[in-house]
């Protein structure tokens, strides 16, 4: 067995589906199936059982799928170690989207500044999927907002965040409401899963209300446009509308009930090791 194949059956059962995990790696959805195959032959053992069309794992594909995490991201620290050799040494860093907007371009500043001899390779997805690349050992840490799901992270606070809500400064809303006459205004919120989604629609929830948004969408932008186009009132973190706050393009809604504040957290796999350069990286955005 290679770390190909063991790369494979990861994703394999990390997605449920060799067709999925096919997608994912850019390989053909047979090469990924005959992969799965020939383990199973060399070993002797069933990894997965086919339940109505569904790949679900056996008790000992449960045991070496963990197994096969541990061993990948030993393999990763392992490159790492020997790119940190070279005169250009990789740091792979992973941000929730408002993040990769408000603190990224921060903290390439700072690692410009720093004088390091560093090659940065930036990703920015949505919290979920990069708490997936950490676990896989595709990153070597993250900035993340929200809730820390995984077992096989580990996450220290960076810094909290006020929630606010906002419209253009001449929509015709007042300056203070309650929750329930929040409500009845057109919204302009985050998609559900989201951090500020979800505190909210658990707030009006609380309170027997409910959500229904005229836009939701994964981009703060978008929210930002269609507040300035007086289409509704944005529910954002601060760092997003703070400029148009300052400039009055926006003005801040008091809302009755809706304190939120926004824990964003630093992130890392807990068997990973980082190499110098990548320890000077996370510092230097720990200090931020």
């Amino acid at each position: 067995m290679t770390i190909r194949h063991l790369r494979i059956f990861v994703s394999v059962c990390e997605h449920n589906s060799v067709t999925r995990a096919a997608e994912a790696l850019y390989m053909a959805q047979p090469t990924v199936s005959h992969c799965i195959a020939e383990m199973e032959k060399q070993y002797n053992v069933e990894l997965f059982e086919r339940i109505n069309q569904r790949l679900v794992l056996t008790d000992i594909g449960k045991e070496l799928f963990m197994k096969g995490k541990e061993i990948l991201a030993e393999f990763e620290e392992f490159e790492n170690l020997a790119e940190s050799r070279g005169k250009s040494p990789r740091v792979r860093i992973g941000s929730a989207l408002t993040l990769g907007q408000t603190v990224i371009p921060q903290f390439m500043q700072s690692l410009r500044d720093s004088g390091l001899n560093i090659r940065p390779n930036i990703v920015i997805k949505p919290s979920v999927a990069i708490q997936r690349e950490l676990e896989r050992g595709n990153l070597d840490f993250a900035i993340l907002d929200g809730e820390i799901t995984s077992p096989y992270l580990k996450a220290q606070p960076f810094k909290d965040e006020k929630l606010v809500a906002v419209a253009h400064r001449d929509f015709d809303v007042p300056h203070s409401l309650n929750l329930k006459q929040f409500v009845k205004y057109p919204l302009l919120l985050r998609e559900q899963g989201n951090l500020a989604r979800d505190y909210l629609e658990k707030l009006v929830h609380d309170h027997n209300l409910s959500v229904h948004p005229t836009i939701d969408s994964v981009n703060n932008q978008v929210l930002i446009t269609a507040a300035l186009s007086k289409l509704g009132i944005a529910f954002l973190p601060d760092s997003v509308v703070c400029d148009y706050l300052e400039q009055q393009e926006l003005k801040q809604i008091a809302v009755q009930d809706l304190d939120a504040i926004r824990t964003d957290y630093i992130v890392i796999h807990k068997n990973k090791k980082l190499n110098a350069l990548q320890q000077q990286a996370f510092d230097i955005l720990k200090s931020m």
